[in-house]
């Protein structure tokens, strides 16, 4: 079974929202565990400032069996998108947890990148459109040139991913270069985020170079 464990010992939820955060929460568990067949996963919501501020939420799956949702209840952006936002987040954060239970996240950069990229698909089925951080505001060829060099490598997850100016590293880079490597994957092979869960990251490469990217 799967568990949603909502903390608020603290009262850092209000009555009313703690009930329509569980429910919102519990049936969006229930549709993205049966789409991706997850079984034996907590969920793990709780009111922290450690989110986007763009949003107010923030999610994370360190392992097989976990996801942690963070939100900012007085975020003014939470008030207004967290209907959408909240569920969105979990999508993302249980592909993570499916392919954990496959080939795992990895340690490489061309791992990191399928990985977030097959995790924004699955995300952007449930929006209707890719999320924020998919969306490029630079130079994706250049960016995937820069690369090179480092997919099968460890590498600065936090500079790829989230930014690093020191480093010239734009904000969401690795997010938007793995959804667009992807989704040129799937123009080319088919198949969606669900039936690629456990696709090695090693496939995907080739696929920047198709030329069918429609």
């Amino acid at each position: 079974m799967n568990h949603l464990h909502l903390l608020n010992a603290g009262e850092q939820f209000s009555p009313e929202l703690a009930v329509r955060l569980r429910a919102v929460v519990e049936k969006a568990l229930a549709r993205f565990a049966t789409e991706l067949d997850l079984d034996g996963v907590d969920v793990v919501l709780m009111s922290s400032t450690f989110t986007l501020p763009e949003t107010g939420v923030h999610g994370y799956a360190p392992n097989a069996h976990q996801v942690d949702l963070s939100v900012t209840p007085g975020s003014p952006a939470f008030q207004r998108l967290w209907l959408t936002e909240v569920p969105a987040t979990l999508a993302h954060e249980l592909h993570h947890v499916r392919r954990w239970r496959g080939p795992g996240y990895g340690k490489t950069l061309l791992e990191a990148l399928v990985s977030e990229g097959l995790a924004q698909h699955f995300e952007a089925g449930y929006r209707g459109e890719s999320p924020i951080y998919a969306q490029p505001t630079m130079d994706l060829a250049a960016l995937w040139e820069r690369a090179q060099p480092q997919l099968s490598a460890p590498h600065d997850h936090a500079a790829w991913f989230f930014g690093s100016p020191a480093q010239d590293f734009p904000r969401w880079g690795g997010y938007a270069l793995g959804y667009e490597l992807v989704r040129r994957f799937f123009a080319a092979q088919g198949g969606d985020a669900v039936s690629h869960a456990n696709t090695p990251a090693s496939a995907f490469e080739g696929a920047w170079w198709v030329s069918c990217l429609t």
